[in-house]
C-alpha cells in the first residue's frame, strides 16, 4: 500500500519561497526553520483549496 503525501511538490515548492524571503528579511529565526516549513506548506496546501473552492464557486 503506498501512502500519498497531502502536499504536492508545488506546494513544497512556494513554501520555500516564502521562506527563503523571510529568511533574506530576517523574520525568522534559524531555529524555527523546520517548525516554519512545516507551517508554510500548510498555509500553501490551505491556500490551494481555498482557490478552488472559490473557482467552484464561480461557475
Amino acid at each position: 500500500m503506498k501512502i500519498l503525501s497531502a502536499y504536492t511538490p508545488k506546494h513544497s515548492l512556494r513554501a520555500l519561497k516564502r521562506l527563503h524571503k523571510n529568511i533574506v528579511r530576517q523574520q525568522i529565526n534559524v531555529r524555527n526553520l523546520n517548525k516554519m516549513y512545516h507551517a508554510m506548506l500548510h498555509l500553501e496546501r490551505y491556500i490551494d483549496r481555498l482557490d478552488h473552492d472559490k473557482r467552484e464557486n464561480l461557475y
